[in-house]
């Protein structure tokens, strides 16, 4: 009895994990092709499930109704770092990891914006020119980021002056 009440348990963890794990995202390859039928701008999270700042990010801030919201008309795309597989990208074969270089995945989670046709969008952060920015973000200054990036303000503006926490 036991060890029924237990594995109970263990699956409805399990399945409420993949659930909040999994919303409003979709995979590398399917998002691309959304985001080019669609014409919506990507939000790529590279992040590793063993990965602390990564794991409070899922739960304090992409959880959240207000990050939802805020994702609403992109095509938010999550790469797990710790899961093997095979991407296709600008017609070229990537494993996760290659991936992951390749938009300045270093240090988890890291967050990159594409155009609509997978180009990765560059943008100023404390006046260099960069494709990502990584760490933690609070829920108010990511949401902001996102507002920033769907406004177009980044073609202008460097993303380290909308932050306010």
């Amino acid at each position: 009895m036991k060890t029924i009440k237990l594995s109970a348990a263990v699956l409805i963890f399990l399945t409420a994990f993949t659930t909040a794990r999994s919303q409003n995202s979709v995979g590398f390859d399917a998002g691309l092709k959304e985001a080019k039928s669609s014409g919506k701008m990507v939000l790529l999270d590279v992040y590793s499930d063993s990965d602390n700042w990564s794991k409070k990010m899922d739960a304090e801030v992409l959880s959240t109704e207000r990050v939802k919201s805020a994702l609403s008309g992109i095509v938010f795309i999550r790469l797990n770092i710790d899961q093997s597989g095979k991407y296709n990208y600008n017609g070229k074969s990537y494993s996760t990891s290659e991936l992951a270089k390749l938009f300045g995945g270093t240090g988890y989670p890291s967050f990159s914006f594409m155009n609509p046709d997978g180009s990765i969008i560059k943008f100023k952060y404390n006046g260099d020119e960069v494709i990502n920015i990584s760490g933690f973000i609070s829920e108010e200054d990511f949401t902001e980021m996102i507002d920033f990036f769907k406004s177009g303000n980044y073609k202008s503006t460097d993303l380290s002056t909308i932050f306010t926490n």
